[in-house]
């Protein structure tokens, strides 16, 4: 494998973590767990590909279809998971993702919303949507 294949792999591992949403946190853990390195330019093609094929697992696609809507995980849509962060945005003490995946797993067992099903999500919303009622807050409201 020449360097072009390399530096072309690379390349979409960093789509690949835009795609999904990872945090550079996340994104690092995932390199981390998979390869001991932390970057990217400390491994070689075989480990590269790995992670790739990793990133395929957590809902990369290369070529996303134009009809359908963008996926988040298996099967939360970027909608859902945009209205899941500002109803938590409203309602949560503590507003950082770190908090919200806890929450997350706590509904759903689900150890990131990538990995929540479109039940799960619904299960959030409803959690939430109580959240914001027991607030005095209206979910129902325009601005969300």
């Amino acid at each position: 494998m020449g360097k072009i294949d390399r530096s072309k792999i690379i390349q979409l591992i960093h789509i690949a973590k835009s795609q999904i949403g990872l945090s550079d946190e996340d994104y690092r853990a995932i390199l981390e767990g998979m390869t001991k390195k932390t970057s990217c330019s400390e491994m070689n093609v075989f480990e590269l590909k790995e992670v790739l094929d990793a990133m395929k697992k957590l809902g990369f696609k290369i070529k996303r279809p134009e009809t359908k809507e963008e996926e988040i995980g298996w099967d939360t849509s970027k909608a859902q998971m945009d209205y899941i962060k500002g109803m938590w945005e409203l309602v949560a003490r503590d507003k950082s993702d770190r908090a919200l995946y806890k929450f997350i797993k706590r509904i759903t067992g689900a150890d990131h919303p990538r990995f929540m099903t479109a039940k799960d999500s619904q299960n959030v919303i409803i959690a939430l949507r109580k959240m914001m009622a027991d607030a005095g807050l209206n979910p129902d409201k325009k601005e969300l």
